[in-house]
């Protein structure tokens, strides 16, 4: 499996938040561990940030990873943000309609920021 294919997870600590950071590609082979990571996170934090300016690359799985994340914070009433989204996975969130869906910010300081916008 080339680079290009694959996703480097890590988190931090950030205020009291937790920020993600992802690197690489989000698809059918890695998007379970995805999920599992931020399903294992969110119920030890308030605010999940996601940093997506690393991700080259969604697939389906992905965008449904995505997905699953933001109902359980909705269900455990966190808040869930994605930042630094690029043209791969913004042009994906398009086409699926799924822009309105998340709430999307250009900075890591502007997701951290956001409150109760759930």
């Amino acid at each position: 499996m080339s680079n290009t294919r694959t996703l480097k997870i890590s988190s931090r600590t950030v205020a009291s938040a937790t920020v993600v950071d992802l690197e690489g590609a989000i698809t059918i082979s890695n998007s379970a561990n995805l999920r599992s990571t931020l399903f294992q996170t969110l119920p030890a934090t308030p605010r999940l940030a996601l940093n997506m300016s690393g991700i080259s690359y969604v697939d389906s799985s992905g965008i449904a990873t995505l997905i699953e994340v933001l109902k359980k914070a909705r269900d455990l009433n966190r808040d869930f943000h994605l930042f630094g989204v690029g043209r791969p996975v913004h042009d994906v969130l398009k086409l699926t309609n799924l822009l309105g869906v998340f709430q999307i910010f250009a900075t890591e300081e502007d997701a951290l920021e956001a409150h109760g916008e759930r």
